[in-house]
């Protein structure tokens, strides 16, 4: 187990794959030989899924490890971290970026940088500890080999992308040569494996991160192009001997059938929010703990009910109560309740931000009389009622 497939294998083995392939790798896992240690009525999945709820998939990227050591004897360190979480109910796919350098405990071991867990412990203990890290589920893991991500990016016949800045790079030691010009072209996989492994930005891991999850929207956009069909054996193949999972062939069909009904746009993605600092001469990712709770709890525990905020713009007391009431038992979930920036509204006004209008006319055709207003700028984060002097 090696290197990155970063975001995009996740997304290309769960949705391109899928795309018709998904059922011809069931197809022949079903007639390899079983492995007999294998009950095929017990699954493997670390945590137990609970049908009709969020699936959450850890994707490993791993490292070279020691260049020249033996591989029964290297050690990988995982240099990407992600968590897909699929929700059947809703249709859609959310993506949470973990930076590599995150400073978290692991166990048996202190404190550490989280990539150190798959060195230590293996598929196990990186589990454990992401789990513990976001006090959440993982059902299952998906490991992948360093030269998977170069075959599969090979064998789609490149990705196009827009190169922002130029990308020179070298660490011998570490088997790293980096070289790549500013511009729109298209990466094989020798050059895309450039691109998502430069490190060299001024926000260091989150610009990093920023690269990878532009990589991954244009690698789906190429990997969803009609012509890849025909070039679904030979990625089957690369994914088959370099990746390490323990999704069952049966899951993987059923994770086929859902991929199919997923559109691009209802894939989101995500990063752990936080900075950079040196602890005892140490460089860590440090989370910011409160803004990172709220992201975990719209990634994994959103139930797909449109959230709002309400705030009392007219000076009754308890109205932005008796909305929100109102609003809560019709299935919105109300994340704050506060003051208006004072109380001379007139008409009650929901703010929304860009993207969210389709959530604001749900709630209009509760509040019949509010008007809408499109946010001015990035202060407005979720759809927000200010109560004016027309609701008693």
């Amino acid at each position: 187990m090696k290197r990155p497939l970063k975001i995009a294998l996740l997304i290309l083995l769960f949705i391109t794959i899928s795309m018709g392939s998904g059922f011809y790798y069931v197809f022949r896992s079903l007639n390899d030989p079983l492995d007999p240690s294998i009950d095929p009525n017990v699954s493997d999945s670390t945590d137990e899924y609970v049908k009709g709820g969020k699936q959450n998939i850890l994707v490993l990227g791993m490292d070279a490890g020691t260049i020249g050591a033996k591989e029964e004897y290297n050690r990988h360190r995982t240099d990407t971290i992600i968590v897909v979480s699929l929700d059947r109910k809703n249709k859609d796919v959310k993506v949470l970026s973990i930076p590599r350098d995150t400073r978290v405990k692991i166990g048996g071991y202190g404190i550490q940088k989280i990539n150190a867990a798959m060195a230590f412990g293996g598929p196990d203990l990186a589990v454990k500890t992401v789990k513990d890290f976001l006090g959440v589920p993982i059902h299952n893991y998906v490991a992948i080999k360093l030269s998977s991500f170069r075959n599969i990016v090979d064998a789609l016949g490149g990705v196009e992308i827009d190169v922002k800045q130029r990308m020179k790079y070298s660490d011998p030691a570490g088997g790293i040569y980096i070289d790549l010009y500013p511009g729109l072209q298209v990466l094989d996989g020798d050059k895309a494996e450039q691109f998502v492994r430069f490190r060299e930005y001024p926000d260091a891991d989150i610009g990093r991160i920023r690269a990878q999850q532009q990589f991954m929207e244009a690698l789906v956009k190429q990997a969803l192009k009609p012509a890849t069909i025909l070039k679904i054996p030979k990625i089957i193949e690369v994914v088959q001997e370099n990746v390490e999972t323990d999704l069952q062939p049966l899951e993987l069909a059923s994770l086929a059938n859902f991929a199919r009904q997923i559109k691009q746009e209802d894939i989101k993605m995500y990063m752990i929010p936080g900075e950079g600092k040196y602890i005892s001469g140490i460089s860590y990712f440090i989370p910011y703990q409160e803004q990172m709770n709220e992201m975990i709890d719209e990634v994994f525990f959103d139930d797909g009910s449109i959230k709002v905020a309400v705030l009392n713009g007219n000076g009754q007391q308890g109205v932005a109560s008796k909305v929100a009431r109102e609003l809560e038992s019709l299935g919105f979930k109300v994340v704050s309740i506060a003051n208006a920036d004072s109380f001379d509204y007139e008409t009650t006004t929901i703010i929304y931000p860009s993207g969210k209008k389709s959530d604001a006319e749900k709630i209009a055709e509760v509040l019949t009389e509010a008007r809408m207003e499109e946010g001015a700028d990035d202060s407005i984060t979720l759809p927000t009622i200010i109560v004016g002097k027309d609701v008693n």
